[in-house]
């Protein structure tokens, strides 16, 4: 695996936003108050007892691999936009999450290497789309962003990597090659099988770069309990993999998941390469048609292909067919279905939809994968996908080893119709929940590894749906910066190893028609999700490029990976007001870290209107220390950032010299703010006085 790289410090971005209200803009020091006014003010106390580390892979984001990784990817250059990657460095990304979620259980890389000449398309989400309609598009997509092009994005960065494996649609092979091909150090002429992990650093090496790809995070599969994304375990069970014997009633598709197994379908459609979309399974009057079944391998002879429901044979070669013998030729380990050219094999007529009956498997589960992919390379951490689920925990037990726990949780307010009040305030419970949440789960993991198995967070944010009914456009607001600030705080504080937003960017949605389960628009989907110019994802960066807009959710990580390998300091807040429609959450949120030569306090005002004076108190500081302020604010809770104005949400810094062991500070409604105390007076600006014990934030 390649050395790690040193973090990068974001840069602070000075600019006032557009539209800003008096009340957050910059003011100057005010007059200290007195004494009996103090006991007004909320407490902020940071005491010396010192906690874990916060990781430097904390503050990561998702990228989907297709359509140019969502307008980030110059497709004439063949190269991330040079504004893409300065805003991505700008942010302090720490880690990269690819091909994404929903895509990688259909994303075959081996398509997506070498001369973009040769490359072969890949589906935007394959058959899980399909079924989960709204998220399907225009088909196949050409394989711009393949593992090489993510590996220069990581090293412009200096992120690290995570790869989620397609376990849906791919194998046990597919996955550990995968492995080899992005990790393993080139050793001329020392492995020449494909089994071997030299074998693919040298093909990595012939593709242009030599050495390993800093990827130490790998993900088997995604999500694999949401029921659209079952892949070949939405089957009827016909057998389970050689450690499956005692499975619980009811825990099927979970042992499927744990240990592989053999499933089987019954009249399912057919795709063509790259596209699973309905079309794709209609035979176009052309000789020579290759369709697809959606799972292979399959298992030999128990194919039946049909063409507008009657039956086909199958035969070994064409060449004693007549022009009107209804055959095919099938491949089982692809899934392939060949028809007649009308001289040897009859052509299936055009409009004729062609299905499907056969056995998927036999599949490897997460045991295969996970022991065939560390032996490609053992230092990699494998997760698992299965979202926290307790029934894989129990099949695990301390026999099956795992690395790290995938946990994906997401706000999803469902109080739509509500005032935009109610909504806003709603969403600010999440983080709490899911904190708790998240140390219960930390528990059971002990409890039934055995050991610590980190959870990794590589998915958080808003879900897409359902939006505020007054605001569709409200997941790319202020709120949500609230929100990831908020839930970042969660993961950082119970010590997870990786976090990683969804998502890290996205491009207006095209102006398409809806697709639907067969001509009925999916029922569940909300209009305003179809409308033309509409952001998919909740993003920190909006393209397509060359120009591109820094999002409120982006610019909040980038004030918090500042925080990056500092530990931890105990923080509390007394005395501080609730959200008055959300009475259980406070409206100042803090966290304190200590590094080498400086000490930083984060605050969250997640109050929608008011601003909050509060009193900091940390032994030993401030008199004659420099702090450094960067807040991010708007005009309101609600404003994002547009193309025509791309700073209406933006960080403005402020530089101060203390001279008193007493500081206050007023933090602005609706705003994220991190105090840095530099220690010492190195570094000091001439001519900046010493201000008292009170000031306003920005």
């Amino acid at each position: 695996m390649a050395a790690r790289r040193p973090h990068p410090r974001a840069a602070a971005f000075a600019v006032l936003g557009a539209g800003l209200s008096a009340a957050s803009a910059v003011s100057a020091p005010v007059m200290h108050p007195r004494p009996h006014d103090r006991t007004a003010l909320a407490q902020i106390v940071v005491s010396t007892r010192s906690g874990p580390t916060v990781s430097r892979d904390a503050f990561g984001a998702n990228l989907l691999w297709s359509y140019g990784a969502a307008g980030a990817f110059d497709a004439t250059t063949r190269r991330f936009y040079p504004g893409f990657l300065a805003m991505v460095r700008r942010m302090g990304i720490t880690a990269v999450r690819y091909p994404g979620g929903e895509t990688a259980d259909s994303f075959q890389w081996e398509r997506a290497i070498g001369p973009m000449a040769k490359r072969l398309a890949n589906e935007p989400y394959g058959v899980q789309g399909a079924k989960l309609a709204h998220l399907v598009l225009d088909g196949p997509v050409a394989s711009l962003v393949g593992p090489d092009e993510f590996g220069a994005l990581l090293g412009a960065t200096h992120a690290v990597g995570n790869v989620v494996v397609n376990f849906a649609t791919g194998t046990v092979r597919q996955a550990a090659d995968l492995v080899a091909y992005m990790t393993a150090p080139l050793s001329p002429g020392a492995d020449t099988k494909p089994t071997q992990p030299g074998y693919w650093a040298a093909l990595r090496a012939a593709n242009g770069h030599p050495a390993p790809y800093d990827v130490p995070y790998w993900e088997v599969g995604n999500e694999q309990l949401v029921p659209a994304e079952f892949g070949w375990r939405s089957g009827r069970l016909v057998a389970l993999g050689p450690h499956g014997a005692g499975c619980p009633a009811g825990e099927v598709k979970v042992c499927l998941y744990a240990f592989g197994g053999t499933t089987s379908f019954a009249h399912q459609p057919v795709g063509t390469l790259a596209d699973e979309l309905p079309a794709a399974s209609y035979s176009d009057g052309r000789p020579g048609q290759r369709f697809f079944v959606y799972y292979p391998p399959v298992v030999r002879h128990s194919e039946t292909v049909l063409v507008d429901g009657v039956p086909w044979r199958q035969v070994t070669s064409f060449a004693h067919a007549g022009r009107s013998t209804t055959v095919y030729r099938f491949d089982a380990a692809s899934g392939a279905i060949t028809f007649g050219n009308g001289r040897h094999g009859a052509i299936p007529p055009a409009g004729a939809r062609i299905t499907a009956s056969y056995e998927s498997g036999p599949h490897g589960g997460f045991v295969d994968f996970y022991r065939a992919m560390k032996r490609m390379n053992p230092q990699v951490q494998v997760c698992q996908a299965e979202q926290p689920s307790v029934a894989f925990l129990k099949l695990m037990g301390r026999r099956f080893p795992y690395d790290c726990v995938e946990d994906h949780p997401y706000a999803s307010p469902r109080n739509s119709g509500s005032p935009l009040g109610a909504y806003e305030q709603q969403l600010m419970t999440y983080p709490g929940r899911e904190g708790a949440f998240l140390g219960r789960l930390q528990r059971l993991i002990r409890h039934y590894a055995g050991r610590n198995v980190p959870v990794v967070v590589t998915e958080y944010g808003q879900l897409v749906k359902p939006m505020p009914q007054a605001d569709p456009q409200f997941i790319l607001s202020l709120d949500e910066a609230l929100l990831v600030a908020a839930q970042l705080r969660q993961w950082i504080e119970h010590g997870v190893p990786l976090a990683e937003k969804y998502l890290l960017t996205a491009s207006p949605f095209p102006a398409l028609p809806p697709v639907g389960r067969g001509d009925a628009v999916d029922p569940q989907l909300p209009a305003p999700y179809w409308e033309p110019g509409l952001r998919i994802g909740s993003a920190m960066i909006a393209g397509p490029g060359p120009h591109f807009v820094a999002e409120p959710s982006g610019e909040a990580l980038s004030i918090m990976s500042k925080l990056a390998g500092m530990t931890l300091l105990r923080a509390s807040v007394r005395n501080v007001s609730r959200l008055p429609l959300a009475p259980s959450v406070p409206s100042l949120l803090v966290t304190a870290a200590s590094g080498t030569a400086r000490r930083d306090l984060l605050v969250i005002n997640d109050n929608p209107s008011a601003s909050c004076d509060a009193t900091i108190t940390m032994p030993g500081a401030f008199a004659g220390e420099i702090l450094t302020s960067e807040t991010l604010n708007g005009a309101s809770a609600t404003a994002y950032n547009t193309a025509f104005e791309p700073t209406a949400v933006s960080i403005r810094s402020r530089r101060l010299r203390l001279g008193s062991s007493e500081l206050s500070w007023r933090f602005p409604a609706h705003s994220v703010t991190l105090l840095e105390f530099d220690g010492g007076l190195a570094g000091a600006s001439p001519g900046v006085p010493p201000t008292g014990g009170t000031a306003s934030g920005s």
